[in-house]
């Protein structure tokens, strides 16, 4: 197991970020929803190599990632669609399209591990660069567990996204009513992974909560337990998101 701790971090580091960081490095190695501990292992190991990956180089340099054809630079455990998945959305998001996605879909990938591999990178990604950031290594990858995914659906419908998504409305009245709660503001980040709820509760819930903002905080900006203020987070969030080609 994983011992995260960032007591020797040139800053002191508030407790939610350490709980977050701990519980959902654990969580990244659990059984999922539709993918086993190992494949979220395994997906997490991927979302790490794909940056050293030369087709993607290739690709990130053309005028049109279509043009360039190959195999990529894989650690050789997940199959190719979800090392195509893996490897784009790391190395080049801003020129994703539909046909690309429904390319994963013809290709035998389901929108459920669609999201939940897209959910065990975000993970990934948060707490790497989280860790790069204050200038440690990264964490060693946990191990997997064993056990089989819950395989639980909620019903969720193509509407806004290219995946399906659980909107508020075909919310009530399940047992899936607890991802909005007596939120009166739903954003479209928010709606993204509700395909697989748990993806929700870990990372749209712990890790966002933490990094973000507290999903029960007022508005009221002195209430807001971090050391800047809310137009400075966004500031640094745009500039990043720019510098990341991260659109919506």
């Amino acid at each position: 197991m994983t011992n995260i701790s960032y007591e020797h971090a040139a800053w002191p580091i508030r407790d939610e970020i350490v709980r977050a960081h701990r519980s959902q490095w654990e969580r990244l190695a659990m059984p999922g929803t539709w993918l086993t501990g190992a494949e979220r292992v395994a997906i997490a190991a991927e979302t790490r190599n794909a940056p050293n990956c030369t087709l993607c180089t290739q690709r990130k340099d053309a005028l049109s990632p279509y043009t360039i054809e190959g195999e990529h630079d894989s650690l050789g455990v997940l199959p190719e669609v979800l090392v195509e998945q893996i490897h784009r959305i790391v190395t080049d998001p801003s020129r994703l399209t539909r046909k690309w996605y429904d390319g994963l879909i013809d290709a035998g990938l389901t929108p459920e591990k669609y999201v939940e591999a897209l959910g065990c990178m975000a993970t990934t990604i948060a707490v790497d660069t989280f860790c790069q950031g204050i200038g440690i290594d990264i964490w060693p990858l946990p191990e997997a567990h064993p056990g089989e995914p819950t395989l639980i659906r909620p019903p969720a419908e193509v509407g806004m996204a290219w995946v399906p998504t659980l909107t508020r409305d075909l919310a009530d009245g399940t047992a899936f009513e607890w991802i909005y709660g007596a939120r009166k503001r739903v954003t479209n980040i928010y709606q993204a992974m509700t395909l697989v709820p748990e993806e929700v509760r870990g990372f749209l819930g712990e890790m966002v909560d933490a990094h973000y903002m507290p999903s029960q905080w007022t508005g009221d900006p002195d209430d807001l337990p971090h050391a800047i203020t809310i137009p400075q987070i966004e500031a640094v969030a745009t500039r990043v998101s720019s510098l990341n080609g991260c659109f919506y």
